[in-house]
């Protein structure tokens, strides 16, 4: 699964930091992450991380479900898709990336 992820990244150009957060997000796919949790193991700023999360979502590349904390705050929980749904994510975009390219040529 790392291969795919790594080549996923490479392909997609989502550099280091959103590597690492589809890596994180698939070690602990079983109950997910918060944000709080991703910065704390990324060593990333809160800006950082949102904006990565933020377009690993545009990507459907990340899942993200909403819980309410002992509080009673909103917040969300990130995890990794299944191997096929992350396959098929994947796909869309070069497939969107591709139609693209053949617009611009004409």
């Amino acid at each position: 699964m790392k291969r795919l992820i790594r080549e996923s990244a490479g392909i997609l150009n989502l550099g280091a930091t959103g590597k690492e957060i589809l890596m994180l997000l698939h070690r602990h796919q079983k109950r997910g992450l918060s944000v709080k949790e991703i910065i704390e193991k990324t060593k990333r700023s809160e800006r950082a991380v949102k904006g990565h999360l933020k377009k690993l979502l545009h990507l459907n590349l990340v899942r993200r479900e909403t819980f309410v904390t002992p509080n009673r705050r909103r917040a969300h929980r990130y995890r990794f898709p299944s191997k096929e749904e992350f396959l098929k994510s994947v796909e869309a975009e070069i497939h969107r990336r591709l139609a693209r390219l053949k617009r611009i040529v004409g």
